[in-house]
Order: C-alpha cells, then structure tokens, then sequence
C-alpha cells in the first residue's frame, strides 16, 4: 500500500514478522481499511485523484481479507477434518 497510497494519507509499511498470527493479521487489515475509509479520506480533505485511489485500494483490501478467510477455511476443512 505504501507504493500506491500518498505520505498524507498516514499508512506506515507492515513488515512480514507483524503478520504472523491471525489477530495480527486482523488488527494491520483494520489499521488500513481505517486509514483509506473512502469517508475518512474525504473527512481528511484529499483531492479526487486520492478518493478515487482509496476507494479501489479500499476494495481490493475487502477482497484480499475475505479470500484469505476462505483459504484458512478450507485449509482446516482439508487437513484438520473431524
């Protein structure tokens, strides 16, 4: 996010070691989806090139948490069935 998100914007990069267990892993997606909320981005007064970047960011963010919750699901249902 750091490559496509402005210096304003406040996100600081996450290194791999903070994304180890699950609840990190859920705190990091908050802290983002936080930090480009489309309607805090616009509370925050940024310009409409940055509201439209927040908002696909912002999807694609909702996306990636909800596909890793059907991998994690899955993986569990394959190999730890009861």
């Amino acid at each position: 996010m750091q490559y496509v998100l402005w210096p304003e914007c406040g996100w600081q990069p996450v290194s791999l070691t903070d994304l180890i267990t699950g609840a990190s892993v859920k705190k990091v997606y908050r802290k983002a989806t936080l930090c480009i909320h489309p309607d805090k981005v616009q509370q925050k007064g940024a310009n409409l090139q940055q509201k439209y970047i927040a908002e696909k960011v912002f999807e694609l963010l909702k996306v990636c948490f909800q596909y890793l919750h059907w991998v994690l699901f899955l993986f569990f249902v394959l190999f730890f069935p009861c």
